[in-house]
């Protein structure tokens, strides 16, 4: 039967590009390493610049190259908008952990890098959101609702293909339902 179903292509993959974006920190490459492996992810190096990751990750019938992309203000000017281009859907992390009461600063940071990527993203792109850090339990992450209030993504969903989770890129909680999600929505693209 496998030869027949390879002879037909039903064990092909479809293949997609996918950008991850955010601050720096906020744990887009420990996503993109725990997707390729499936297992927790212990320590991960900064991104500097872009990471074009094409050995991929597999998610139910897609093979994913992903394209990390640094989270400093450099990279995010300089970079961002080629690899959304580039892209057939985005992810944007957030870390949960870092609220406006307890750094502004950092908070702010964030924020603004949102509304960049929202500027530079061609309305038709799918866009899953992660509120990531939900395993830091002590830090108090904030909830889906919370980020969606405080990141102003309530008018985004309206007028563009937007998901919102929380989760845990360290232990893949909740990730594979958002990725399913955006994979399903980059195939109705095509």
């Amino acid at each position: 039967m496998k030869l027949i179903s390879a002879l037909f292509g039903r064990n092909k993959h479809k293949e997609a590009k996918v950008v991850t974006l955010g601050t720096s920190g906020a744990g887009k490459t420990t996503l993109i390493r725990y997707l390729e492996t499936g297992k927790p992810v212990e320590d991960v190096d900064m991104t500097l610049g872009i990471d074009i990751r094409s050995r991929g990750a597999t998610v139910g019938n897609w093979k994913l190259s992903t394209i990390d992309v640094g989270g400093q203000d450099l990279y995010k000017n300089a970079l961002w908008g080629l690899a959304v281009t580039q892209a057939d859907g985005v992810i944007y992390v957030i870390d949960g952990t870092i609220k406006k009461e307890t750094n502004e600063l950092e908070f702010n940071k964030s924020r603004l890098s949102f509304e960049y990527m929202l500027n530079i993203l061609n309305r038709n792109k799918p866009v899953l959101v992660l509120v990531n850090k939900q395993d830091l339990t002590e830090l108090k992450p904030y909830s889906v609702e919370k980020a969606i209030e405080m990141y102003e993504i309530a008018h985004e969903i309206r007028k563009r293909d937007f998901f919102v989770i929380s989760g845990s890129a360290k232990y893949g909680d909740n990730i594979y339902e958002g990725m399913e999600w955006l994979m399903e929505r980059i195939g109705k693209l095509r």
